[in-house]
């Protein structure tokens, strides 16, 4: 006789293999394809870029998202201008609400537009010690940070970017998009996972497809917050079945684009 974990395993394989043989009846390009969206999600979601654990869970927000905007460097009312924009966006994909307050007590997220001589600290103020992150602060152009409770629900994140640096890189644009799509719940990036802004070595400036199905699965239903790479590895097929029922999965590329920066930009 079958337990009750044998039959669910054995239930999600069928599922699986179900929808992949759903995809294949399609012509899909790679980050369409089942098993290549979920082993990028695992790795975005479920590895740490600067933390080797192997007991990582899944994180996200569970709460409304309120952002405080301090700008000390730059144009100030052209950085709101983009962010408000991106923000836009991911709370349209995510159906997470985002929205601006006036005050630090009443946030959640800070983002810091500042000056590179200043990056140390902006980090000691809204971060913690300095050297306790000193290999990001040495390799990263901008930075991100978040934290979150026992039941894995991130309630507090920071994103400190150094205009003049990022424009030097040229990489302003990427680090608006790129830090603040990563607070979602997206920490890591890999060169395993194309196209995608989570990619060090792709050209992508804007959400890609890709990144679009990720923040979709990041937010479905199936899952939650806590679940171990086994646990979401169970749920997945689920979830992408889902994407394929809804249209995202199909419509991704075109679906991305709306209210957008790169849309909105007209690039």
């Amino acid at each position: 006789m079958l337990t009750n974990s044998h039959t669910i395993v054995l239930q999600t394989l069928f599922s699986f293999c179900l929808l992949v043989a759903s995809l294949n009846t399609l012509a899909i390009e790679r980050w369409q394809d089942a098993r290549y969206l979920q082993k990028s999600f695992i790795t975005i979601a479920l590895e740490r870029e600067y933390d080797k654990k192997t007991d990582t869970k899944l994180v996200r927000w569970e709460r409304p998202i309120y952002v405080f905007l301090e700008s000390d460097y730059g144009d100030t009312r052209l950085q709101k201008e983009l962010l408000s924009v991106h923000l836009d966006h991911l709370s349209s994909i995510t159906g997470v609400p985002i929205s601006y307050v006036n005050s630090k007590q009443d946030a959640n997220i800070f983002i810091i537009f500042t000056s590179y001589k200043q990056l140390e600290p902006k980090v000691k103020e809204y971060i913690g010690n300095p050297e306790k992150i000193r290999a990001a602060i040495r390799e990263a152009i901008c930075l991100g940070n978040f934290s979150y409770n026992q039941r894995s629900e991130i309630t507090k994140g920071t994103i400190i970017i150094p205009v003049d640096y990022a424009r030097q890189k040229a990489r302003f644009l990427d680090c608006i998009i790129e830090e603040i799509t990563q607070l979602m719940g997206l920490p890591n990036d890999s060169d395993d996972v194309f196209p995608s802004i989570f990619n060090d070595k792709s050209i992508d400036s804007y959400l890609s497809p890709l990144d679009y199905l990720l923040l979709k699965l990041l937010y479905s239903n199936y899952l939650t917050p806590g679940m171990t790479v086994q646990d979401t590895k169970r749920a997945l097929p689920l979830a992408i079945r889902e994407l394929l029922n809804t249209g995202d999965l199909r419509d991704a590329a075109r679906r991305v684009r709306k209210g957008s920066l790169q849309e909105y930009i007209g690039d």
